[in-house]
Order: C-alpha cells, then structure tokens, then sequence
C-alpha cells in the first residue's frame, strides 16, 4: 500500500483484508512498492523505492527481521529461493507521481539470508527495472525502462572485473547503443516461461507485448495492447498472458494458441498496477492503485467478480503477491 507505507495481509478466499503491516521505516513516505514471497524458507520481502530499503518478514507471523538499505530506488525483486539471493531492480521516471526515477545502471544483488550485499550488476543502462531470473537460477534478464534494450546476465560471471552483459535492442528502431535514452519501448515488467526459452516484455511506451528467443534475443511476435501494458502474469501451460494496462483503466488476456485479445474495461480498474493468478489459475488479482482497491477477475469469462475495498483513503495498492498455506 504505497500510498499509506503499509503492506496489506489479504485471504484472497474469504475476499477481505486480514491485517496490514507498518513498513513506515523511516519517515512517512517510505512507499513500500514490491513484494516477493519466499515459501521454501518461510519470508517476504518489500522494497521502499523512497527510503532505498529492502525489508525482511517472517511469512508467518509478519514479523519484521531485519532491513538493508539499498539506496537509489529500489524497484522490483527477483528472488532465487534454494540459495537465497535477492535481485533488486530501479525505480524508472515517473512524472505523474512526481518522481524522476533513479540515476542507477546497476542491479544490487543481496544475500537474503543475512541482509548483506554480494554486489552489483552494472549493465550500463538507465533505469534497469524489469527483472526475471530463469528457472535454473543460472540467469537474469533485466529491461532498462528508459534505454530500450534489454540484457542476458550470466549469474556465475557477474563479479567478474569489466563484465558486461550480453544486450538487446527491444526494436530495430532503437539506437545501437544503449547509453542513449531513447524511451520509445518503456520496458516495464519483464517474465519468462517455464522452459526459459521465451522472454515476455511489457512495453509501456509503444502499447505492446513483445515475446524474444532467449537463445537469440530475437523477436518472436508482438502483440497491441490498450494502453500501457503493465505488470503480467503468465499461466503455468503458457496458454494464456494477462496483463494490467495502467493507462487503459482494463487488463488484457492474450491467448497464444488463437493469437487473440481479449481486453476487459471497467472505471474500477484506475490505474492497474500488479496483478497475480491465484494457485488454480481461476482467478486473476488485481491491483488498482489508483482505485484504492483489489479486483478480482475470473480468466475465463474475464468478467470481475469481486471487489476488495481498502478503508484508508490513498492506499495506493501496487506490488502484489500470493502463496497458497499448506
């Protein structure tokens, strides 16, 4: 809830919020943006994209365990389970919010464990927010919000001196060099599926999904959503991409297997941020951030069929994550 420096408990079943938590670290305005669950070793993670810090719970009882500060913005979170080790991504330029985004090129790499830093990846574009990590945990695709090019970075190489990344143009538009901040692409979100041979890549700024061969970097398809493709989630048979269209007020549904768009509009979805599909994939949840609520969505139908209020006003609900309790 990054409007109120809050994260919200939500049983996503009984459709009502069960308790928040303060994650007011250090000063009203921290903004708690993302969150990553760690069921194997029994945590969750935020990021405060104001304060810079990456903050620890305990999954079960919510309890606070220890912070790190990062610094610079941190965005999103790619977080490798078996070995505990947490990809923190930037914050990217955000007039609306009166936010002009962080200076950073690099991703900061945490062992979640003890909160300690390993290091950073510097892959020498503005503004690297969109994050994946492959299956294997041998690989991190990153996105530079701002540079339209996109990075392969082998995990075992990073701490290398002068190592960089292999890189992407998301276009044939965009400039070769990815020290040029073209902003035509806005990569926002970045996911992959479960083969780890295709990279799915929201772009904000040109109204598109576009899908790249992992093994190439080459473009497979794209496909024209309304408007601002946001946060995604991919279904686990990789039949089916939902995505929140931020600018459009609707989430989309794209389906592989037709080549098919299915958009849903409704003036409850302002300002779509996250969005999760529930363990059986019958449901998609929704995060309206500027609508001070969650939505849930049936996939099939792709109608709404339940609303999740919050009681305080500016709530701003972004990140959002789910987990099924054994």
């Amino acid at each position: 809830m990054q409007g109120i420096d809050k994260v919200a408990v939500i049983d996503v079943i009984a459709r009502k919020v069960i308790k928040t938590i303060d994650v007011d670290f250090v000063d009203t305005g921290d903004r708690p943006h993302y969150v990553v669950i760690d069921k194997l070793n029994g945590f969750w993670y935020v990021t405060l994209i104001s304060s810079g810090y990456v903050l620890k719970f305990d999954l079960e009882t919510d309890e606070f365990i220890d912070s790190l500060r990062v610094g610079n913005m941190p965005a999103l979170m790619a977080l490798d389970e078996p070995n505990q080790i947490l990809y923190i991504s930037r914050f990217m330029p955000m007039p609306t919010m009166g936010m002009d985004g962080s200076n950073s090129t690099a991703i900061d790499v945490i062992d979640a464990s003890n909160m300690k830093f390993i290091g950073k990846i510097n892959v020498g574009a503005r503004s690297p927010h969109g994050i994946a990590l492959s299956s294997d945990e041998k690989k991190l695709w990153v996105a530079s919000n701002e540079a339209s090019h996109f990075f392969e970075i082998e995990i075992s190489r990073f701490q290398e001196e002068n190592y960089q990344p292999k890189s992407f143009k998301i276009g044939p538009d965009v400039p070769d060099s990815y020290n040029i901040n073209d902003m035509i692409y806005n990569a926002l979100e970045l996911e992959l599926n479960e083969e780890d041979s295709k990279l799915f890549i929201t772009c904000s700024g040109s109204n598109e999904v576009r899908i790249f061969d992992t093994s190439n970097g080459e473009i497979i398809s794209s496909f024209s959503i309304n408007k601002q493709p946001w946060h995604l989630a991919l279904s686990n048979d990789n039949e089916n991409l939902f995505t929140t269209n931020r600018g459009g007020m609707s989430v989309s549904k794209i389906n592989f297997k037709t080549e098919t768009v299915f958009d849903l509009s409704d003036s409850l979805m302002q300002m779509p941020h996250g969005c999760v599909l529930t363990p059986d994939e019958s449901e998609l949840i929704i995060s309206a951030s500027g609508g001070n609520r969650i939505l849930v969505v049936d996939t099939k139908s792709m109608k709404i069929i339940d609303i999740i209020n919050f009681e305080t006003p500016m709530s701003m609900p972004t990140g959002i994550a789910i987990f099924e309790e054994n």
